[in-house]
């Protein structure tokens, strides 16, 4: 999620009007920004729609998705993966949670999930 730390480089995420059902062992995007401190480092499941694609970005490829679930104002997971999704296309990611990450030029990171997988 881009927040925190914002530069004129990094956009701000728009809320798009998405509902999504989570799978039976997912999180969803507001209960993960809830939990963020028991959750670092820690792998899980979340479902969302892809809102944004940045392919080939440092040797990843970068996925923004939305689930229609907000907590404090932050809506949008940002995804590094090897894989690469469509926008508009609804997925399930499996990937360890960081926190706090600065990649300089003002990419800073709040939360992220880092190695997704697309299991659905």
């Amino acid at each position: 999620m881009m927040t925190g730390k914002q530069s004129p480089m990094q956009p701000v995420p728009v809320k798009a009007d998405i509902k999504v059902e989570p799978c039976s062992d997912c999180i969803t995007i507001g209960k993960l920004v809830a939990d963020k401190k028991s959750l670092s480092g820690k792998k899980i499941r979340v479902t969302g729609v892809v809102t944004k694609v940045n392919e080939a970005i440092m040797e990843k490829n970068w996925i923004h998705i939305q689930d229609g679930t907000e907590t404090d104002g932050v809506f949008d997971l940002t995804i590094t993966t090897s894989q690469i999704a469509s926008v508009g296309e609804t997925v399930t990611f499996e990937g360890r949670i960081a926190l706090d990450k600065d990649f300089g030029y003002g990419y800073f990171y709040n939360i992220l999930m880092e190695e997704g997988l697309i299991i659905k």
